[in-house]
């Protein structure tokens, strides 16, 4: 049966239209964040100033604040005409303009919302609504347009575990930006806490993680299916403990395999996904070249996970700064900390690949 194009309606029943009612066409959606720590907040004051444990580990998990790091969803709304009854379900059918986020399938909804976690920041989506009754198709709405808030962190909801993020989505010199959906970071996975089945199934089935780098010295044990995701251990210190030799080696050595394209993407984690991952945040993001405003406020986003506040105005902050200004005192951030893993013994060639993997 041919299809009658309208400007918001799309009929292959006659006795069905199905009008797309949010995201509105064009529209850019709220944050996607639940909770929002704005830059201009001094983490470690307000709710969280009871909260203080210092580095990752000093508390039980069931003893500390309640956890903030988490994603809000895009709402979708839609309305057919006539009103449907209760034998009709749809899919919503999602993707990015760009090609820069993966394509979804939504399928056996029930009712004309539903809720969808997960998307990129910053993306121009495309989506639209199916109906089926009995498997066959009734109808279909048009293509709608919308784009997500730009604001970052783009949080991971993994039951089980904490303080779970993209790496990706800051805004770079010359309109580029850190690639999203390649590196997350996140607490441990086992030990002090235990991911749930489905836990595992968002990193594994939904975010696709190919290698789990665990840079924890504490039982470290791979808590991921390895026929899936090759679990790679390499212990590390953070703050200005890096600057030892035998930390240099650890760091090149996670740097190398950030060099390797078949590796991503790429979960790395230590206790609380705190202090060490803050660490290897700040010295990957700062290579890609992340502002140094930036590169502190994701260190201090942990403050909304359950592991109490983390501060640029803390000792430990400024002793990693310290540290790498020594390579090129009168230099930016990002020459610092590509001196620092020259030093280290990086090759000159893996930070290019790493640059021309993870920017977009």
């Amino acid at each position: 049966m041919p299809k009658k194009q309208g400007k918001r309606v799309l009929t292959v029943s006659k006795k069905m239209k199905i009008h797309l009612v949010s995201p509105e066409e064009g529209a850019i959606t709220d944050p996607l964040q639940k909770f929002y720590l704005s830059m201009e907040e001094e983490p470690g004051t307000g709710d969280f100033a009871s909260h203080a444990q210092g580095p990752a580990g000093k508390d039980a998990p069931n003893s500390l604040p309640q956890d903030r790091s988490l994603p809000a969803p895009v709402v979708f709304r839609w309305r057919t005409d006539p009103v449907a009854g209760g034998s009709i379900n749809y899919r919503i059918l999602l993707s990015g303009c760009s090609g820069s986020a993966h394509e979804q399938c939504l399928q056996n909804i029930t009712g004309n919302r539903a809720e969808v976690l997960h998307l990129h920041a910053a993306t121009r989506y495309r989506w639209r609504v199916e109906a089926y009754c009995n498997g066959q198709k009734q109808a279909e709405s048009p293509i709608g347009v919308f784009t997500t808030n730009g604001a970052l962190p783009r949080w991971i909801s993994v039951p089980g575990i904490t303080n779970v993020r993209d790496i990706g989505g800051w805004k770079l010199p010359r309109n580029k930006r850190v690639r999203q959906g390649m590196v997350y970071r996140s607490s441990e996975m086992n030990c002090h806490l235990a991911i749930t089945e489905e836990g595992s199934r968002v990193l594994l089935d939904e975010l696709g993680i190919k290698t789990d780098l665990d840079i924890r010295a504490e039982e470290p044990y791979p808590a991921l299916d390895m026929n899936r995701a090759d679990w790679v251990n390499i212990p590390v210190r953070p703050y200005g403990e890096i600057f030892c030799p035998e930390q240099q080696e650890s760091y090149r050595r996670i740097f190398e395999l950030f060099a390797e394209q078949g590796r991503y993407p790429v979960l790395f984690h230590c206790w609380g996904g705190a202090d060490r991952a803050g660490t290897l945040a700040f010295l990957l993001n700062g290579l890609l070249g992340v502002r140094l405003e930036d590169l502190a406020h994701d260190y201090e986003l942990t403050t909304l996970s359950i592991w109490g506040p983390r501060s640029r105005q803390s000792p430990e902050f400024a002793g990693i700064l310290e540290g790498l200004s020594e390579y090129a005192p009168s230099e930016s951030i990002h020459i610092q900390i590509e001196k620092y893993l020259l030093s280290a013994g990086l090759n000159p060639g893996c930070i290019g690949t790493i640059r021309e993997i993870l920017l977009l």
